[in-house]
């Protein structure tokens, strides 16, 4: 018998290529938002770290997690990011919310809200899909009673036939 030459693995070269374009676009990026924001950039930046570990922690093909962590984040950072920008993104506001704890309080507590939705909506739907799933059941076995009264315990397949 003739033996087959192993193949050798498949390599995807495209990773390497995915991820110096996502390099450089997430550096286009932050020189932009250095521009743009100026010292709000670095605050914003701080601010999203627990979306950011979320992210590279997150090994799921559509990042539902890191996305979920990411928005409550945001919604944290949002309002702080704001004031900054509004007193004109100096060191000074960024200084003085990064120094006050209440702040890390308000952007990292939303971030743990996020965490916790994501632990906590699979025992949801979980429990809710329990529950309509039982209901159907009740619901066919009232029917089946049902049916059971009307023609004979035959329906069920229990039943005698006569032949």
């Amino acid at each position: 018998m003739e033996e087959k030459p192993a193949s050798a693995p498949v390599v995807n070269s495209d990773i390497p290529s995915k991820s110096k374009k996502r390099f450089w676009i997430l550096v286009v990026i932050c020189i932009l938002g250095l521009v743009l924001l100026k010292m709000s950039f670095v605050f914003l930046f701080i601010g999203m770290m627990p979306a950011m570990v979320a992210y590279l922690i997150d090994h799921d093909k559509n990042k539902y997690s890191s996305s979920t962590v990411a928005a409550l984040n945001f919604a944290g950072v949002f309002s702080y990011l704001m004031e900054i920008y509004m007193q004109g993104g100096t060191f000074e506001a960024v200084k003085e919310r990064l120094f006050d704890a209440n702040v890390w309080l308000v952007m990292y507590g939303a971030a743990a809200a996020g965490w916790f939705l994501v632990w906590f909506s699979p025992i949801v739907a979980s429990v809710a899909l329990d529950g309509i799933y039982r209901g159907r059941i009740l619901h066919l076995e009232t029917m089946q009673k049902k049916a059971e009264e009307e023609w004979g315990k035959q329906v069920t397949g229990h039943g005698h036939h006569e032949e």
